[in-house]
């Protein structure tokens, strides 16, 4: 017996698994340096998690995430006889921006430094980057992370998502499992569209047919079948499993156009079609009402009202005298009256009541092309062949938000003859992986005061054509890394076929993890015929 216990105590421990190759971290970060002189860092489930007490908060969630046990707070005890650590200590002497952090690890120690609570966690998602798709620490699993010291802080401020439910609806167990994957690339904007002619996504108290009128049907299905919504409840889960992750969620009504789910359940407050009569006291008091709920269900900065495609001429404004009434006295006399200046109007009298509900009101760039130059507004822009309508942004003080369709909507095909939306997206080429790492963003030409004004970039994913959750995945895995990259990366100095190289292991997480990935022109075929 005790010759069988001995021979049980000698066993061999389990091998350590082999990590991710530091150079394969998504994005890229700015600096990434092997310490070959010293020892590995070895994680497995005895491995102990101190932090600060303001970094608590991600060190727990760290902590759960590598399935250890939960983060201790206060100051860590020397490592060596206190076995190995992981240790989230505040600094002060990193880079002056949101999401700067340093990691470094080696020996006893994996230390990561953070000005604050966002920070420490993007560090930890380059620490889950480095172990296999499939690890886990049970049992004795290990896995030897090799000595490094990264140093990293994101580009740009804004880095972005927008998905659109409106379309088809996509429920609340669906968005935060998108979510999952854009706190693990480091995107922190989730711009989520909940309106437009299709569909009316939320649930709003106060103005109850909204919803329950216009949330029925789809762009597949007009008007028919049972409403489809977010309930106050969804509402509260999303945007709080969101701030967990440090993503803000950016609710959108699209407005004065692109309206015809609201324009179904308050005909009296539109044109006879989709349009709001911006002519109307009442459409103003009802704006104001419905944003007032909006605000309480989204505690975030922002709110997006849309502005895009209004199209005048095909609304039916010119045939509502009050409407033509509005548009000559802000015509000057000599002019025919002009429609556009009643959009200007609209968008004007919109901004002021976001702001009325403390909010920093955004619009795509036709808001400006109307002639609004608040530079209160956040500019959304997204027509890649209307490059003044940036430039005039930022000349009018206005910040930007960049998404020019040819390189960020995720809904064009990804390659030639594969799914995706038809029309002009695809110019120059499919909205590929390459192509959207060739980009840089940043305009030329700009002066510092303007560079600062660009907050970021977002990608949108419309879904006229996205009704299925492995569609949806289809169209975002592995672009969304790749949006990430350029959002976080300091310059466009990544070689496309280099990134694609750095993508393997990535889609091979995202497969082991169940998703529906393109990862070659073969998984595209397969998915198209099947």
């Amino acid at each position: 017996m005790s010759l069988s216990c001995g021979l049980l105590l000698a066993a061999p421990a389990a091998p350590a698994a082999p990590p991710i190759p530091l150079a394969v971290v998504l994005p890229q970060p700015q600096r990434l340096q092997a310490l070959e002189d010293q020892a590995p860092f070895e994680l497995d489930r005895r491995v102990q998690v101190w932090a600060d007490p303001a970094l608590l908060e991600p060190a727990q969630a760290l902590a759960r995430e590598l399935g250890l046990r939960p983060a201790r707070s206060g100051e860590a005890p020397a490592t060596g006889a206190t076995g190995r650590q992981i240790r989230l200590v505040l600094a002060k002497d990193l880079p002056a921006v949101a999401g700067a952090y340093r990691l470094r690890m080696g020996g006893e120690a994996l230390v990561i430094e953070a000005a604050e609570a966002s920070s420490a966690f993007y560090a930890g998602q380059t620490l889950r980057q480095l172990l296999p798709p499939a690890w886990r620490p049970r049992g004795d699993a290990r896995v030897r992370l090799p000595a490094a010291e990264i140093e990293d802080a994101p580009r740009f401020a804004w880095r972005g998502l927008m998905l659109d439910v409106a379309r088809h609806f996509h429920d609340a167990a669906r968005v935060k499992r998108v979510i999952d994957q854009m706190a693990a690339y480091k995107l922190n904007r989730l711009h989520l569209h909940l309106s437009d002619d299709q569909g009316w996504r939320v649930h709003l108290r106060s103005l109850p047919r909204l919803s329950q009128v216009g949330g029925r049907g789809s762009h597949s299905q007009p008007n028919t079948g049972p409403a489809q919504f977010f309930s106050e409840a969804d509402v509260r889960e999303i945007v709080r499993y969101a701030a967990a992750r440090h993503i803000e969620v950016v609710p959108e009504i699209d407005m004065p156009g692109h309206s015809g789910a609201a324009a179904r359940a308050y005909p009296e407050f539109f044109d006879g079609r989709v349009t709001f009569n911006p002519a109307k006291p009442e459409t103003y008091r009802f704006i104001d009402t419905l944003l007032g709920d909006l605000v309480r269900l989204f505690p975030g900065r922002y709110l997006h009202f849309g502005g895009d495609e209004v199209w005048v001429d095909n609304t039916r404004w010119k045939d509502k005298p009050e409407v033509m009434a509005l548009a000559r006295k802000l015509t000057p006399a000599d002019q025919a009256p002009q429609l556009k200046a009643v959009e200007a109007e609209f968008a004007r009298r919109v901004v002021q009541l976001i702001q009325k509900h403390g909010r920093i009101p955004i619009g795509w760039d036709e808001v400006v092309a109307s002639g609004l130059d608040d530079p209160a507004l956040l500019v959304q822009w997204w027509r890649m062949d209307k490059p003044e309508a940036a430039r005039q942004a930022l000349r009018q003080g206005q910040s930007l938000i960049l998404s020019p369709s040819d390189r960020m909507y995720l809904d064009y095909a990804a390659g030639l003859g594969e799914p995706g939306a038809p029309w002009e997206g695809n110019t120059g080429g499919p909205v590929s992986v390459e192509k959207i790492l060739a980009w840089e963003p940043m305009p030329e030409g700009l002066s510092e005061a303007e560079r600062q004004r660009v907050l970021g970039i977002e990608a949108p994913l419309w879904t006229e054509n996205v009704r299925s959750e492995s569609y949806l995945q289809f169209m975002l895995y592995p672009r969304l890394a790749a949006v990430a990259e350029v959002a976080w990366r300091q310059s466009a100095n990544s070689s496309p076929a280099a990134f694609v190289k750095r993508l393997a292991p990535h889609i091979q997480r995202w497969k082991a993890q169940g998703l529906n990935v393109r990862g070659s022109l073969e998984d595209a075929h397969r998915y198209r015929l099947h």
